[in-house]
């Protein structure tokens, strides 16, 4: 159907942080929102799917009632009125709210939050392909692609309509790889599949997994791909295109990990993937953390945005998703500042957050030794002020190691405050393997000696929380110290942060403007005659 022909598809990389939406063959992607919709009240007379009964990877019944769904997201403002539940509702099974679009950033139905247990367990599952399906739409919406071919409006006005046709066929990102069970895996799959044709209207599609994806972004074939995202960090080893199953393995250290661990740190406790208990209490400061009492604050909690807010809606937020999400907003901006990047580059390779402070109740510090430690600090040393006004005095050692926090992706032992005190301690340790000895795992359970050779040799950095100065010479170095010198591993990591953060997309704009490429792609016809197992068997990549 579209074979030798440029079909100027239409890339969606939905990760767990971000989503991506841009036309295939352009450098970056034109639109990048939160993974998470706002969801007003269900319309009585919409359903979704043509089969009641059958369950989403989520947990929810297709063919339920489908509300209406508002995206972009936007962290730095109070959701619209309607959008977050009441106090007293049933969170599991209200219909209204903020809809994260994975299960691992919900932090309602997500289990994993018990001390102990490995925060990316649910990684990849789609928690509503409804929520999902309206990122798509609000992307086609921004850049106008129903009812027009691509570069075609010009000047002119284009009236457009959510009913209108898709002339571009659809690629998406798969992000699961083999993170979820296989079965489970099929499932999301098909349901993307039947949402792609479907309810988006999608004359072709196609599902390429992420890792697949990275290595063609930085022109390899073959190579492992060390991706080190929000929810965690992943390496998938690639030979010819082609995802080896068998070496895949995971790790809990991520981005939200890393800003768990900033949030402990200001607030003088360590909590496990934002839940409201307390697991240990640490200070390194001098007097209070600066975010004991109050916590660390988002930008939409501040008061000028929240005078219309009844109080006990605002305290019902603050137990929400999108709570957390906003407070990870502040601490990925923190972590990516370059004041801060610029401080954290430094020869020390000591675990930070180790060998000072006090793991001892903390509540009784008062503010007056915090003014007069602050009287007595450095006016014109560095310092970081947050959204609230709040400032962090980078000088003090702890400070300084919050410009080194990223070395926690590298340490072999964690502090011990950040370590849950429970009979799952040590399968918590076991989760979170930090980068080299991840990388180690994945090349030890490939048997062909001479492939790990080839693997060890084009080993790809990625993520958005990869983009710390210096991390790819630090995991080099540590590598070197656990793999055979025989081995000659290289790490490789783009300058460019761009590149960095949107790899996936990257190689999803670059593989669908490959000629020989077209031939793949599911039509409209061939979904409509053989359903979603054609596809399947099709993407057998994943």
């Amino acid at each position: 159907m579209y074979c030798g022909d440029e079909t100027g598809a239409f890339i969606g990389d939905i990760g767990s942080h971000t989503a991506r939406f841009g036309y295939g063959g352009e450098d970056c992607p034109k639109v990048v929102v939160p993974s998470a919709v706002y969801k007003h009240s269900p319309d009585e007379n919409n359903y979704v799917g043509s089969s009641q009964g059958n369950q989403q990877p989520g947990g929810k019944k297709r063919g339920a009632k489908r509300g209406k769904y508002t995206a972009p997201v936007s962290l730095m403002n109070v959701p619209p009125h309607g959008c977050f539940s009441s106090e007293g509702d049933d969170e599991e099974n209200c219909d209204v709210g903020f809809i994260p679009i994975y299960q691992s950033m919900n932090s309602n139905n997500n289990q994993t939050k018990q001390a102990g247990q490995d925060s990316c367990d649910g990684d990849g599952v789609i928690q509503d392909i409804d929520a999902w399906a309206s990122l798509w739409e609000y992307s086609f919406s921004a850049l106008t692609a129903r009812g027009k071919s691509k570069h075609t409006v010009g000047y002119k006005k284009v009236e457009q309509s959510l009913d209108g046709p898709i002339d571009h066929p659809l690629l998406a990102v798969d992000s699961s790889s083999r993170i979820i069970s296989t079965n489970l895996q099929e499932r999301q799959k098909a349901l993307m599949l039947e949402t792609l044709f479907e309810s988006l209207s999608a004359p072709a599609a196609y599902i390429a997994p992420s890792a697949m994806l990275s290595s063609f972004a930085n022109g390899r074939q073959t190579s492992l791909v060390v991706d080190v995202g929000h929810t965690g960090s992943r390496v998938t080893p690639v030979v010819d295109g082609y995802l080896l199953h068998s070496g895949s393995c995971k790790s809990g250290r991520g981005g939200m990990w890393l800003g768990d661990v900033k949030r402990g740190v200001l607030e003088g406790c360590w909590k496990i993937n934002g839940s409201d208990s307390v697991v240990n209490k640490w200070n390194g400061w001098k007097g209070a953390p600066p975010c004991q009492h109050d916590g660390v604050i988002p930008r939409y909690i501040l008061q000028s945005k929240i005078e219309k807010l009844k109080a006990n809606e605002l305290e019902h937020l603050k137990k929400s998703p999108f709570h957390s999400m906003a407070v990870h907003e502040v601490m990925y901006e923190m972590m990516t500042s370059t004041s801060l990047q610029s401080i954290g580059i430094s020869s020390d390779t000591s675990t930070p957050f180790v060998g000072y402070g006090s793991s001892e109740n903390n509540d009784d510090v008062n503010m007056e030794d915090k003014n007069d430690d602050d009287e007595d600090a450095d006016d014109d040393g560095p310092s970081y002020v947050l959204p609230d006004g709040t400032k962090v005095d980078l000088a003090q050692p702890v400070g300084k190691d919050l410009c080194r926090l990223p070395q926690l992706l590298l340490s072999e032992d964690l502090p011990s405050w950040i370590q849950p005190q429970t009979s799952n301690a040590n399968d918590y340790a076991s989760n979170m393997l930090p980068l080299h000895k991840l990388v180690h795992r994945s090349l030890s359970q490939i048997l062909d000696a001479d492939l790990r050779k080839e693997l060890a040799s084009n080993i790809i950095l990625t993520g958005s929380a990869s983009l710390t100065p210096g991390l790819d010479k630090s995991l080099s170095i540590e590598l070197g110290k656990i793999l055979p010198a025989s081995y000659k591993h290289k790490v490789i990591s783009s300058k460019s942060t761009v590149e960095n953060r949107y790899g996936a997309w990257i190689g999803g704009s670059i593989l669908s403007s490959l000629g020989s490429f077209q031939q793949l792609w599911l039509s409209k016809k061939e979904y409509e005659e053989n359903g979603a197992v054609l596809g399947l068997q099709r993407f057998n990549n994943n």
